[in-house]
């Protein structure tokens, strides 16, 4: 390799260390391929999918881009989003309206079941007594040595008072 190309090419090297991959491109153009933006009507597709159901690979198909692409629509456009989020409200509101139909107007008792567990925290077997239960834990010393467990007894037998009852024995 000649001086002059060697000397032009240590200098590039230390242009693109300072500035990154910009040095390699003429007035600053990126390099790569350009950022996948989302169609124009892709609120109002993003809304209708979502409502009847799709998932995220399903809309991404219809748009023409892959989940990622989408996923990542979504992080970037909050208006994208919402039309996710409402096409989701919009499918659980039907689906949720048919199971209390079931439930209510067929007399379907696996629908009213499950609107009761779902919706209620019903359990089955779970009786209020043992929903509500106290739980109490015990920490207990470890272990030690003779010598010091006979000096703590000792110890709480001096400090334990007997204090006399009254209870049961009404004799005075």
């Amino acid at each position: 390799m000649p001086e002059k190309a060697t000397k032009h090419y240590q200098q590039r090297v230390r242009k693109v260390s300072r500035q990154g991959y910009k040095g390699f491109t003429p007035a600053g153009k990126k390099i790569g391929r350009p950022i996948k933006r989302p169609p124009a009507n892709a609120v109002d597709v993003v809304r209708d999918l979502a409502g009847e159901g799709h998932a995220l690979i399903g809309i991404a198909r219809v748009l023409g881009t892959s989940a990622d692409t989408l996923r990542r629509w979504f992080d970037e456009d909050e208006e994208l989003k919402a039309a996710l989020d409402e096409g989701r409200e919009k499918e659980r509101y039907s689906l949720h309206n048919v199971l209390y139909k079931a439930a209510t107007e067929q007399s379907n008792t696996t629908a009213a079941m499950f609107l009761l567990k779902s919706r209620h925290g019903y359990r089955e077997g779970d009786s209020s007594e043992t929903a509500n239960r106290v739980s109490i834990n015990f920490t207990l010393p470890g272990a030690m040595p003779l010598n010091d467990f006979v000096q703590a007894e000792s110890v709480r037998d001096l400090s334990i008072q007997t204090i006399p009852t009254t209870r049961g024995n009404n004799h005075e």
